[in-house]
């Protein structure tokens, strides 16, 4: 394909640094690369003068693979090509370094640390600098934690303090500072607020009605009292005295007093409290610093030790190199001619100043419409600011609008979803291809509803690939899944096998957080330490074994040599006495043939494996080291690192399913851009650092214990918020920018919609709609299953002991709590299978109907669906609506005092932080509420089994009077609960039941026959 105009005016342009702005689909790498080869046929430019900088190794290597092929036929300049600076900035940086090692006072043979490993060094850092300070300064350490608001955030997990300031300390190197500076004020609020104080006084306004006299007398107190305080040292007075308790909508309108109470109230106290708190912790802000510099020196003496450099030292060591050696600077800066800079919207304030330092003459490509990687520290304005230098200086700017990848009616929704959204340039694009010309819609919405939406909207996604394909007209490699963030591919993963459809997922923590792979990481910790009961049980439970979580609990009660231990060592005994004789990864193939686990994998799955294998082959190889030791640097990766999945064997025609950041750069003929209804994550820093402002942090408010920020770390967040906003606009645009020939947006409705849920159905009017999951016809592939074995064993009958049910109902539990009597008489009254207490008549099934109802797995008569709306209309009802995380009917097992107790719990959920756990009881009598709270306990106690915390609220829910009651879940109740399980035991086991007919119940004088009011 030949160069279009305005491509060729750019790659021709001379006499002039140039800037190319190329959209999506313009192709930008094209330009890039036909500028290499026209300065050297052109121009006639020595090929290792010119230096290539990408954003990826993987665009390095393609770009200079096109140019090797571009001069195959000539012998002359291909060696020359081959030997070309084509490379990464950090490629760059670690040649540049080497050939001047001693100058940069580097060791000649100094490795460059992956991720993984400068991660592990500066963690230990950070957590050697705050045990050091610990041990200097425990009291203003200990008020340092306390201080610090990193764990009462409403949205999630925090990060540990460590982890903290390593995020503080990456900024600040890659802002270029080494200093983290005191913090400064813009403006001061103090004497903002006794300006306005002494307004409010003045206003003698009185008021017509009673509120507008109370409202104007309350002002001037507060007034005359501000007035009167002090403003060093702080003291908790303050920060109840910048609290003005007026109601501004009693003030008298167009006052002097009103317009002052206005500002203070919105603005001038706000910002008064956070200098407050500042001052209030100056010497914690200190502390802070002093921790920053100690983890910068421990970080880097060890980096010393092991000559070795992180990424961001190749910058910073190459930029130091540049400053103080002028030689070097001089002859790098007259090496190259022209320096050709890929995706310069990426590009950090730390690789634009190396870039600076020696360029001549700049060819920089880039579209800030494209910037998505904020996360890695780039800044668009980078680019912003280059572009406009050269307008400035009287300079034209190449822009490439032609978009040759998508049909028009894909660029036209692109254009209605975004234009005017924050972050986006208004810069219209072409399509070369023109329009689509198809009888189906070329974007269309797809949108799942109903109480399982996530499914549906998988389901819908599967359903429209398989028949896009099935036409003939497209094939599976055609198709990609982009989401926001991997932790939505579950619902997809499942759609995609229940269709029969190959896919890779790709673009995230996949690799190490796939099930298969979680698995043998548990069987080698297993291997590592067989006393790892949680490893153990873990490998018991899972596909090697597929033993019951009931028999799990009965098999904990034997001795070593019959229990979990003797289970494991039956199969893998053998394997792991070779430990410490073989390699480990020979370790964990001999294992996995034992049990011939990979066997009953899928392709993926097994490609997965051999991945892992190969990467613990690896580091055994480069350095040998005890399993321990390599396993937990394993689950550290897992944590830390983005690791793709492994291809499988003839992985050429599979579906993708993988993240928009990991898509960018890629292009798909039919793009569904998924899970919309997801929101971003909205975890903010507790600790900031801005150049402007130093270090900032949330603090907690001494005067009321609640989470509060500083000036600067206010500011820090601020700003923050407004460059997320453009980047999720940027991501958007970057998604549905993908698609060659079809574009889907999908996703799920829910109680509230998403940001860019929004802007799809503004822009987007054709959809298709359901509430049902969808399912493959009879005719396509079944889905592919991990098949697990049977496990065949032999079992001694157990001794006779203290004998009692090993499992019981949580019914049965709160039935005997109730009345012990009654739940032993129900024991032999009861039918097959059937639970004492249990049954399906009159008011119990119409309990049943309306938890089916509530669980979307039933109609209902009126009735029960009116008793359904009374609670889905509740303010409770509308939360678990709208919670990201929900789950209902939830089948549990939990073991206590020695049984394993089973119920289901009708509804849990997490909203804003708050992790909630609710019963629905369509009881007319509402006075069973001690039973029903018992059953509560228990339920809480599960899930914080199955969800790692106790709930916050526990609430039982009265669907026919719409009351709500709190349960208690304070230690005492939780171990009466407990209690209740024990007493069941311990009564089974000494049959401590009244058996006369005529003898009552010793709780509650219950009879056999009769209930002693009929008596």
């Amino acid at each position: 394909m030949s160069l279009t105009g305005a491509q060729r005016r750019a790659v021709e342009r001379t006499g002039q640094n140039v800037c190319v702005m190329a959209g999506p689909g313009s192709g930008k790498t094209r330009v890039l690369i036909e500028r290499f080869a026209w300065l050297v046929e052109q121009r006639h430019f020595d090929p290792q003068r010119i230096l290539a900088i990408t954003f990826t190794e993987k665009a390095a290597t393609e770009i200079k693979e096109r140019l090797i092929v571009r001069f195959r036929d000539r012998g002359d300049l291909r060696e020359q090509i081959e030997r070309a600076w084509v490379s990464t900035i950090h490629g760059f940086c670690a040649r540049l370094l080497r050939e001047n090692a001693i100058a940069a006072g580097l060791a000649p043979d100094f490795a460059v640390l992956d991720a993984s490993n400068a991660e592990r060094l500066a963690r230990e850092a950070a957590e050697e600098a705050l045990e050091g300070l610990y041990t200097e300064q425990p009291e203003q350490m200990r008020r340092l934690l306390e201080s610090l608001d990193l764990s009462t955030q409403d949205d999630g997990r925090q990060p540990d303090l460590a982890r903290s300031l390593l995020a503080v300390y990456e900024s600040m190197r890659l802002a270029g500072d080494r200093d983290a500076g005191a913090a400064g004020h813009a403006g001061d609020a103090f004497l903002e607020a006794r300006e306005l104080a002494r307004v409010a006084l003045a206003d003698s306004t009185v008021g017509k009605t009673a509120n507008q006299r109370i409202a104007h007398s309350r002002l001037r107190q507060w007034a005359a009292a501000f007035l009167e305080s002090r403003r060093d040292p702080v003291t908790l007075e303050h920060f109840h005295g910048v609290r003005l308790d007026v109601n501004l909508g009693h003030l008298v309108q167009g006052t002097d007093g009103r317009e002052a109470a206005s500002q203070l109230k919105n603005s001038v106290l706000l910002r008064l409290e956070a200098q407050f708190l500042e001052g209030w912790n100056a010497g914690l802000l200190d502390l802070l610093r002093l921790a920053v510099a100690r983890i910068d020196a421990l970080y880097r003496a060890r980096k010393r030790r092991d000559a070795v450099l992180d990424f961001t030292d190749l910058e910073e060591q190459a930029i130091r190199l540049l400053d103080v050696d002028v030689e070097v600077r001089r002859e790098t800066a007259g090496r190259f001619d022209e320096i050709l800079m890929d995706e310069l919207q990426d590009t950090n304030r730390l690789q634009w100043r190396l870039i600076d330092l020696i360029r001549r003459k700049l060819f920089a490509v880039g579209d800030i419409n494209q910037s998505i990687y904020s996360f890695r520290y780039a800044e668009p304005a980078v680019f912003e600011e280059y572009r406009n230098g050269l307008v400035a200086a009287g300079f034209e700017i190449d822009d490439l609008r032609d978009n040759h990848r998508s049909f028009d009616e894909i660029l036209d929704a692109v254009s209605r979803t975004l234009d005017g959204q924050p972050g986006i340039e208004p810069r219209p694009l072409r399509a070369a291809r023109g329009s689509a010309g198809l009888a189906d819609k070329p974007v269309e919405r797809l949108v799942g509803r109903g109480e399982r939406g996530a499914d549906v909207e998988a389901g819908m996604v599967a359903a429209r690939i398989r028949e896009l394909v099935d036409s003939g007209k497209f094939e599976f490699r055609d198709m990609a899944i982009l989401v926001r963030a991997l932790s939505a591919t579950e619902a997809f993963e499942r759609a995609l096998d229940r269709f029969g459809i190959p896919f890779l997922v790709s673009g995230g923590r996949t690799f190490l957080e796939a099930r298969e792979t979680r698995d043998v990481m548990a069987l080698l910790a297993a291997l590592v330490n067989p006393l790892d009961e949680i490893a153990l049980v873990g490998v018991l439970r899972g596909p090697f074994f597929g033993i019951s979580d009931q028999e799990i609990f009965r098999m904990g009660r034997e001795g070593r040599s019959r229990g979990w231990y003797g289970e494991f060592d039956r199969i893998f005994g053998r394997v792991r006495r070779m430990g410490g004789l073989v390699a480990p990864d020979l370790l964990l193939a001999s294992a996995l043939d034992e049990c011939g686990y990979v066997a009953r994998l899928p392709e993926r799955a097994r490609a997965n494996i051999e991945k892992l294998l190969g990467y613990v082959r690896r580091e055994h190889r480069n350095r040998p080291r005890p399993l321990a030791e390599l396993l937990e640097e394993l689950e550290a990766l897992r944590v830390t690192q983005s690791e793709a999945e492994a291809p499988p064997a003839e992985a050429g025609n599979i579906a993708r399913l993988m993240s928009i950041h990991a898509a960018k750069g890629l292009e798909f003929k039919v793009v569904f851009v998924s899970a919309l209804h997801q929101g971003p994550d909205r975890r903010k820093p507790v600790i900031t650092f801005s150049r402007a402002l130093g270090l900032g942090a949330r603090w907690r408010n001494p005067a009321n214990g609640k989470g509060q920020s500083d000036t600067a770390h206010t500011a820090a967040i601020a700003e923050l918020k407004r460059k997320e906003e453009a980047e999720e606009s940027r991501l958007l645009y970057v998604a549905m920018t993908r698609a060659r020939d079809r574009l889907f947006l999908t996703y799920a409705e829910r109680g509230r919609a998403s940001g860019w849920q929004k802007l799809a159905e503004a822009a987007v009017p054709w959809m298709t709609a359901s509430d049902r999951v969808p399912e493959p016809s009879d005719e396509l592939p079944a889905s592919v299953t991990v098949e697990t074995a049977p496990v065949e064993r032999l079992l001694e009958p157990p001794a006779v002991a203290g004998q009692f049910d090993s499992s019981a109902s949580i019914t049965s539990v709160a039935l005997f709590h109730a009345c012990p009597r009654r739940y032993y008489l129900g024991l032999f009254g009861r039918g097959q299978g059937q639970e004492a207490g249990d049954g399906e008549s009159g008011g119990i099934a119409t309990g049943l109907a309306v938890h089916r109802i509530l669980a979307g797995e039933g109609a209902g008569a009126e009735e029960e669906r009116e008793l359904a709306a009374r609670f889905t209309a509740s303010p409770i009802g509308q939360r678990a609506a709208r919670a990201r995380r929900v789950e209902r009917e939830f089948d549990f097992l939990l073991p206590i005092e020695d049984v394993v107790l089973r119920g289901q719990i009708d509804l849990w959920f997490e909203d804003a932080g708050e992790l909630m756990v609710v019963d629905y009881k369509t009881d007319r009598d509402e006075r069973s509420s001690d039973r029903h709270s018992l059953q509560l306990r228990l339920y809480a106690l599960a899930l914080e089994k199955y969800a790692g915390r106790l709930p916050d609220r526990a609430v039982l829910f009265y669907v026919r009077s719409g009351n709500e009651i709190e349960v208690k879940l304070d230690s005492n109740a939780l171990d009466q609960a407990r209690g209740v399980v024990r007493r069941l035991r311990d009564a089974q086991e000494s049959r401590e039941f009244p058996l006369n007919p005529g003898e009552p119940c010793r709780r509650c004088e219950f009879y056999r026959n009769r209930c002693p009011a009929e008596i």
